[in-house]
């Protein structure tokens, strides 16, 4: 429109706001085709992060999982007698059976009262909770409680200590636990705030009050003769140490002793009033496997990439083999994983492309409906890497990982296709034979886990003593080679487009969008100078031709 409003008074018919926007079409056009350029570079950066995202988490994710030894060499473990021991066995356990025999199982130190709690306040409930009411009716708090300082009914009113380990142990940590004045006469704390001071206290021991039961339980975490559980009171005359032998006697505490079979037995509530120390062990588990005896502080043990679960004494046998049928179903998913991936990504090799669909300037989209624009973008976008050459090296990297023959498995099976996996497309996608993958394995077990994940490494001694290690891919397992070749593939891509939408990322193509957004910020600054020039000129025009008028009409006389 008009920058001073005068159009039209001098008569001269001309529609400016036609001739400006006229005027401007060869600067639209040159702003529109940055703008579809910088669009264009938006949708491939997209593009390229998607594809960037799914190679990514495939190499990360799921690649992994097919170069772990217990995905392409998973073993069996079975044991005669589960009563006496089971087992698990890692992919380089030895196909092989073993004799174990459990002498004795291992256990923790436990306590527990043997009948319920005692309350030595007669006139407290028989189910009170409260540790004042486990001491007798005339320690209910001394007669002057009511007078005394802050800082006094702060003292300790009662303490005891508590140890996790024998003397031996040098892991043993041994606390003292101990209450107010405060703590029990005012705060009134409870059994469960006993339980909840020693499991605090550091020592490695779980404490708990059971309120069904009415019962106090102490468990030692660890297993095995060194780890304890040690109570310890003061045998003297002083009220401290008088509330705490009551205390501990309230409880009824009895030591729980296991047999070499594992049996348990709940010893006679510990009257801390004659005894003021307590001490409950566990038993250390022994096992011989093989004829070489074995201790250990808990039911497990590992020998021979074998991992045994004690149960009980006695005497089994464990063989350990290869599960052929695990291995199948790993490779069959291997397979399946593979083609998700490969049919992906050819999919957007070969998406179709639609010349006549490019990107809409803002103009072309106000005339149409967001759903016209939709599916016109979608036209627009397919075939964004249509045989695009980073997307072809990702899939040739991969063809050519499966299909070169894995060198130095000393086997005859040392190709995917002799373990049955084959084209079934000319575009990558691959099948599996299962009769002739279990023959191979049946042949030689080593075979997929030679072929899936050889690490290729080849180790040469330099002149001076230093050693270099190289990667020989010919050696190198498919897995390796394929993720090898993708990390290479994704650190171009990454650098030519970045692994995001985020433009500025200091990729390639980043740094293109940011150029074009920064050129197209100063073209349209451009075109408004330019527009307002036009303006301007049509303006002095429309004065110029008013004057005119003007002046032959004082000359006419107005005739």
């Amino acid at each position: 429109m008009s920058t001073t409003g005068i159009y039209g008074l001098s008569g001269s018919g001309i529609d400016v706001d036609s001739m400006v926007k006229v005027g401007m079409m060869t600067k639209q056009n040159q702003y529109d085709k940055m703008y579809k350029e910088e669009i264009k570079n938006e949708w491939m950066k997209e593009a390229y992060s998607d594809l960037y995202s799914s190679v990514n988490e495939f190499n990360q994710s799921t690649l992994s999982t097919y170069k772990m030894s217990s995905t392409t060499s998973p073993m069996t473990a079975t044991s005669s007698s589960e009563g006496v021991a089971t087992a698990t066995a890692n992919a380089d356990a030895a196909n092989m059976s073993h004799t174990v025999t459990v002498s004795s199982v291992a256990s923790n130190a436990y306590m527990q009262s043997t009948k319920a709690i005692t309350r030595k306040n007669s006139s407290a409930s028989s189910t009170s909770i409260y540790l004042k009411d486990l001491l007798s009716s005339t320690e209910q708090g001394p007669s002057n409680y009511s007078t005394m300082s802050d800082s006094q009914k702060l003292e300790t009113a009662l303490s005891f200590t508590i140890s996790d380990g024998a003397s031996d142990n040098s892991n043993a940590t041994t606390k003292e636990i101990s209450f107010t004045y405060k703590d029990l006469f005012e705060s009134n704390q409870t059994l469960n705030d006993l339980a909840t001071k020693i499991k605090n206290s550091g020592v490695n021991i779980q404490a708990s009050y059971d309120s069904v039961n009415d019962s106090f339980s102490l468990y030692q975490k660890t297993g095995g003769k060194a780890n304890q559980i040690n109570i310890t009171v003061g045998s003297g005359s002083t009220d401290s140490e008088k509330r705490a032998r009551t205390l501990l006697s309230s409880l009824n505490l009895g030591i729980v002793t296991t047999a070499d079979d594992g049996t348990q037995t709940l010893g006679s509530a510990i009257d801390y009033e004659t005894t003021t120390s307590s001490s409950a062990e566990g038993k250390d588990g022994k096992a011989t496997i093989d004829g070489k005896t074995y201790t250990t502080t808990g039911s497990k043990i590992t020998v021979a990439n074998v991992a045994y679960t004690l149960a009980g004494k006695g005497t089994t046998t464990v063989s350990v083999a290869q599960d052929t049928d695990k291995v199948v179903e790993n490779v069959k998913q291997f397979v399946t994983d593979y083609n998700k991936m490969i049919d992906a990504l050819n999919t957007k090799y070969y998406e179709t492309q639609y010349s006549d669909y490019g990107v809409l300037t803002k103009s072309q989209e106000s005339s149409m409906t967001q759903d016209q624009i939709t599916k016109w973008n979608e036209k627009a976008k397919s075939g964004l890497l249509y045989h695009d050459s980073q997307l072809g090296k990702i899939i040739s990297s991969m063809r050519e990982a499966l299909y070169t023959p894995v060198e130095g498995t000393d086997s005859d099976y040392n190709t995917m296709m002799s373990l049955g996996i084959t084209s079934s497309t000319d575009q990558g996608h691959i099948k599996l034979d299962e009769t002739k993958l279990k023959k191979a394995l049946a042949a030689d077990p080593n075979c997929v886990r030679s072929v899936f994940s050889a690490s290729g490494d080849v180790t040469t001694t330099n002149a001076d003593g230093t050693t270099t290690t190289t990667t020989d891919y010919d050696s190198e397992g498919v897995m390796n080679r394929i993720s090898d070749a993708l990390y290479k593939n994704l650190k171009t891509l990454k650098s030519y487009a970045g692994d995001s939408t985020e433009t500025s990322d200091g990729s390639t193509l980043g740094t293109l969008i940011e150029n074009l957004k920064t050129k197209m910020s100063d073209f349209k600054t451009q075109m408004d100078a330019y527009q307002s020039a036009l303006y301007d000129k049509y303006d002095a025009m429309e004065s110029a031709i008013q004057q005119l008028s003007v002046q032959l009409g004082y000359i006419t006389g107005g005739n």
